[in-house]
């Protein structure tokens, strides 16, 4: 499937940190992928809607980040298709634009744009029940 990118890191504490990121433009994903990966998430990226829902059929995740606005498609469909175990972090510039998904998936927190990476995996490590990294400023 085109689009869809693996990424890893060299040592992961287990393959169980597995992480979707759903977000369409590269000078945000980058860097976010980066420091997931430094702090040894196994991420993998898709770019629009379709792919992210592909994603989900393909792959076992722990959580997933995604952004609402993308170019094609919209990533509500994504955070609706996701499971309700899983937590979901969602992006978005516009805070009353998750309010409803927060309230229909409990395991769904907002981080407005322009965000801090430090404090999306903090958020990302207590939703999933794991002590904060020590070294987040890193």
């Amino acid at each position: 499937m085109t689009g869809l990118r693996y990424t890893s890191v060299v040592v992961a504490k287990e393959p169980a940190r597995q992480v979707l990121v759903v977000e369409d433009d590269v000078s945000v994903r980058r860097p976010l992928v980066k420091f997931l990966e430094m702090h040894e998430f196994l991420v993998i990226t898709a770019e629009t809607a379709e792919q992210g829902l592909e994603a989900l059929r393909r792959n076992r995740f722990v959580a997933a980040v995604v952004d609402l606005r993308l170019r094609r498609g919209s990533g509500r469909d994504v955070v609706v298709a996701t499971p309700q175990d899983m937590p979901v972090i969602i992006f978005s510039g516009v805070p009353s634009e998750s309010a409803e998904l927060e309230k229909l998936r409990p395991r769904t927190r907002l981080i407005e744009k322009p965000y801090s990476l430090v404090l999306l995996v903090e958020t990302l490590e207590e939703m999933l029940g794991e002590p904060t990294s020590q070294n987040l400023h890193t």
